[in-house]
């Protein structure tokens, strides 16, 4: 098939790692085929959990690199142990405090350390994303540059979009002209280490304030599955089972995306609109001078 000519979709869960209760999820997702890929947060608590899960039932799951925590009160713990990344707690939870302190070549470090953890338990990453989007250059650091040197190193495909209707999704309207422009920056470093990503992909960007009801989150994401191009998307969500520490309501959409791809309504907007479903080791990248 000609990628130029045919809908290939990825379907990622991320966060494998995060708790008992997102595992055992996403570990039934993938026995019962309704998800093609999975990202490993190697600094969370359950994390050698989901990698032995991974070794052991051969799940195609990526590096979901990070390097700052998730919540200020229960931070997650550097692999590296590289001092900037992190405070007395672990690593940092304020963003601003992220940008400012860390230091590139202990980003360069942390990388290699999550990629050698998945390694040595018997997973080899098939691809690398990023948690929080710390590594796109949000923050005004370069990181990005630190996250492709490390893809070309390991030969990763990298989870960024070519096309720039990510950003407009993202806003829920034209993203501003200087976004648009460190979009194409980005693209081309990743041109410049030969690092090969997707032409587009989506997940819903909303908080749970602003999701009416689990309706209204099928919607927007058959809606998307509806307009999706040639070429290679990545649908990333964050499915998950009910945990009871959770102190707010943002762990609902997490249920509701569980939800959604237990339904089985994404899969079949998939066979209507004939998407091939792939993961990322077998979509059809092509690398400069590869035909």
């Amino acid at each position: 098939m000609n990628v130029t000519n045919t809908r290939y979709l990825i379907i990622n869960a991320d966060d494998f790692g995060l708790n008992e209760s997102t595992n055992k999820a996403i570990l039934e997702l993938f026995e019962q085929r309704l998800i093609t890929s999975s990202s490993l947060l190697t600094v969370a608590p359950f994390s050698k959990q989901a990698v032995n899960l991974a070794s052991a039932n051969n799940l195609a799951s990526g590096i979901h690199l990070t390097i700052n925590s998730d919540d200020n009160n229960n931070r997650w713990q550097s692999n590296s142990g590289a001092k900037s990344l992190s405070d007395d707690k672990g690593l940092r939870f304020n963003m601003k405090e992220l940008a400012f302190k860390t230091k590139s070549k202990d980003v360069t470090k942390e990388l290699e350390a999550q990629y050698r953890f998945m390694l040595d338990n018997g997973c080899k990453p098939d691809h690398a994303d990023n948690h929080c989007g710390t590594l796109y250059g949000i923050n005004g650091r370069l990181f990005f540059i630190n996250a492709f040197r490390f893809c070309k190193k390991y030969d990763l495909p990298f989870r960024f979009p070519k096309s720039p209707a990510f950003l407009a999704r993202q806003f829920g309207k034209k993203a501003p002209a200087l976004l648009i422009l460190a979009h194409k920056l980005v693209l081309r470093t990743a041109e410049h280490f030969d690092v090969c990503l997707p032409d587009d992909m989506f997940s819903n960007p909303y908080r749970i304030k602003n999701i009416r009801n689990y309706e209204s989150l099928r919607d927007y994401y058959i809606d998307e599955l509806n307009t999706i191009n040639h070429g290679i998307t990545e649908i990333f969500l964050h499915p998950s089972y009910p945990i009871e520490s959770d102190a707010n309501d943002e762990w609902q959409k997490r249920e509701y995306e569980l939800k959604l791809l237990k339904s089985g309504d994404l899969l079949q907007i998939i066979e209507d609109r004939g998407i091939t479903l792939c993961n990322w080791a077998n979509a059809p990248f092509k690398k400069r001078g590869k035909q």
